[in-house]
């Protein structure tokens, strides 16, 4: 009987205790939070505001994805951390948001593909700059398109310009966390190698 005792006790402490973890409902794991100015980018307009009570530090993420989707939002902001466990948010105050989605002027040309030889055309590197002699060619904005078309509009238009490397300046436009319009410095580098 005492080993059998001494075997359960020892298995409670080895094991511990185990919090539930909160599943994300498959329709809300596309929503994610969003800052301030996100919001005021996309135009987003709060429907809802949550009061997460003390729960598990992990399962504070998928239980706002679940809030935001059942109040009928797509996006969500910790406005508040009202308690913290091991110095992370385990009770909140979350505002719900319902944003546009992005959208994108589509290019006469319709999907844009690298042009041959522009697969070399590279951001510029401190280090690079320091190793060779590099020449500014001009500047180019590149007007709102989609994510994915922007690096390979950008390294086009340094390719066709005789350049190989580009510098974004500013960044004009984004769809919340990816850049969507650009303006960058065109720059034609000459490597220069070292004589030992």
């Amino acid at each position: 009987m005492n080993k059998i005792t001494l075997l359960l006790l020892s298995l409670v402490a080895l094991g511990g205790c185990v919090t539930r973890k909160v599943p994300v409902m498959p329709a809300a794991k596309s929503i994610g939070e969003i800052s301030e100015v996100a919001i005021r980018n996309l135009q987003c307009e709060m429907i809802d505001t949550y009061t997460l009570g003390d729960s598990h530090p992990n399962n504070v993420t998928p239980i706002l994805k679940n809030q935001t989707y059942m109040s009928g939002g797509n996006r969500y902001r910790i406005a508040e951390v009202l308690d913290t466990s091991r110095g992370r948010p385990s009770s909140v105050v979350a505002e719900i948001f319902m944003c546009n989605s992005a959208t994108y002027k589509a290019k006469p040309a319709g999907i844009v593909s690298l042009l041959p030889g522009a697969h070399a055309v590279k951001p510029i590197a401190f280090a690079e700059i320091e190793n060779s002699t590099c020449k500014v060619l001009g500047s180019h904005v590149v007007e709102e398109t989609s994510p994915d078309g922007l690096y390979t509009e950008l390294a086009n238009e340094v390719f066709m310009r005789g350049g190989n490397r580009y510098h974004i300046t500013n960044i004009i436009a984004t769809d919340g966390s990816n850049a969507t319009s650009v303006a960058a410095d065109i720059y034609r580098c000459k490597h220069q190698s070292v004589a030992f």
